[in-house]
């Protein structure tokens, strides 16, 4: 092994999925879960000066085929390794000498994540948890930029942005009884007409901003919101997509990490379904969020004012 490749402490951030071949993975994790994990691991190997080893981005995957989704979600050749990660060859001798003394450090929400020094550091994120990471924003935002390879949106700005994100997530989402959508349940459709009522509101309420869907849909399925005035966003990127959302001056969620994180790097207003309980909030303290239950009747108590610049 080259020289000084076995006396760091080491990160590598287990991104998420069925089998890790550490240069891709099989049945890999969705980009805002991957995410939990990758940014946990940068903040904690800044905390000792550690070594991050590139993950393995890249994600193969059936479903997306069988579907014949428009997005088949392998994330290939969209990020590039962050000056100081450890990449390539260098980062296989490295897994391939210390991964049998391995220490595996687990996000659980439950304690507080350390490093072992001196050991290779496996992080595995066992909940999708913000706590912890709200305090390092500006790194994280920071880090994003430094690997992503997919273009950032023109005159880019972090919530700033004079337009409202809406994020619908249908294809891999199952369609269920809107009854049971309340109950934490994961991985359902939120109905359009719900989604339908909010853009009405904010219409009518906030004529100036222009509000764009962020889907994987196809227009056709999505004509019920279209048809209200709003417009469809497919830059053909995830990535390109997440951080326009992420320069929304609003956002209105879906049940996905996706939606999660535009508004934990934005940090701007939001607006959710209200679920029987609430997942952990994305943005500070501070910063407004509106719940809005399913069989809601009524006007909706939107922000008065958010938002200054334009989508290009």
């Amino acid at each position: 092994m080259p020289r000084g490749l076995d006396s760091a402490t080491i990160v590598y951030p287990a991104i998420g999925a069925q089998w890790d071949m550490w240069v891709a993975r099989i049945s890999g994790h969705g980009l805002g879960n991957c995410f939990f994990c990758y940014f946990h691991a940068v903040v904690l190997a800044e905390k000792l000066g550690a070594t991050v080893l590139y993950p393995p981005w890249l994600s193969l995957k059936i479903g997306p085929m069988l579907r014949r989704s428009k997005n088949k979600r392998f994330y290939w050749r969209m990020f590039k390794p962050y000056p100081g990660e450890r990449s390539g060859f260098a980062k296989i001798l490295t897994l391939v000498a210390r991964y049998p003394k391995r220490k595996m450090i687990d996000i659980d929400g439950a304690a507080e994540p350390t490093l072992v020094e001196g050991s290779l550091n496996v992080v595995n994120a066992r909940r999708f948890t913000f706590e912890g990471l709200h305090g390092h924003r500006a790194t994280i935002r920071e880090r994003l930029l430094g690997i992503v390879k997919d273009p950032v949106p023109p005159d880019h700005s972090w919530g700033g942005g004079n337009y409202v994100a809406v994020h619908v997530r249908l294809s891999d989402f199952a369609v269920v009884d809107p009854s049971i959508i309340s109950k934490e349940t994961a991985n359902v459709r939120i109905p359009l007409s719900w989604y339908a009522q909010i853009i009405a509101a904010l219409r009518e309420q906030h004529p100036e901003k222009q509000v764009y869907v962020f889907s994987d849909g196809r227009e056709h399925e999505l004509e019920p919101l279209l048809e209200l005035g709003a417009k469809l966003y497919q830059s053909g990127s995830d990535m390109t997509d997440l951080l326009a959302m992420a320069g929304a001056s609003l956002v209105v969620g879906s049940n996905s990490t996706y939606s999660r994180w535009a508004v934990f790097l934005g940090d701007m207003p939001s607006i959710w379904l209200e679920m029987r309980r609430q997942a952990e909030k994305p943005s500070a303290p501070g910063t407004p969020i509106l719940y809005v239950p399913i069989d809601h009747a009524g006007p909706l108590p939107l922000p008065s004012t958010f938002g200054a610049r334009p989508l290009c």
